[in-house]
């Protein structure tokens, strides 16, 4: 009997090099304390800025993690959510949850750099889940 799973191709990991892109696809709308109508305009316009910006990038520029921007993995033992992403769809929880989090600042300017995006790289995606202007994940 042939093996049904010898025509599947295997995934591909993303090549460093690859342009980096974002979804939006697992942004929590159930989590009050991450909740899209917590972030103020302000917070939505320098979003949109960083994203445009992160857009030209590579994976590889984004995941160095010696930067000004707070990009960095997120250490969630050490968070008030310590059991990371819980809100993701069991289907794509499979899928994501050997990924490890992310986060990078959006902040209006380098007096105030507590607003955050918290998220996961999956190969040359980031996956925004959190919105987090006012630092509650690290408080």
């Amino acid at each position: 009997m042939a093996n049904h799973n010898e025509h599947i191709p295997a995934i591909q990991r993303a090549a460093a090099n690859m342009p980096l892109r974002f979804s939006f696809k697992h942004l929590d709308f159930n989590y009050p304390k991450f909740h899209p109508s917590r972030c103020s305009l302000q917070y939505f316009l320098k979003l949109f800025e960083i994203l445009q910006r992160f857009s030209s990038w590579t994976v590889d520029d984004f995941i160095d993690q010696n930067n000004t921007e707070h990009r960095h993995i997120i250490p969630f033992e050490n968070s008030s959510e310590p059991d990371g992403f819980q809100q993701i769809p069991e289907i794509d929880a499979e899928q994501l949850g050997y990924h490890e989090g992310w986060q990078f600042g959006v902040s209006p300017d380098q007096r105030e750099n507590r607003w955050r995006v918290h998220g996961l790289l999956v190969d040359d995606t980031f996956y925004v889940v959190w919105l987090d202007q006012n630092h509650q994940l690290f408080p």
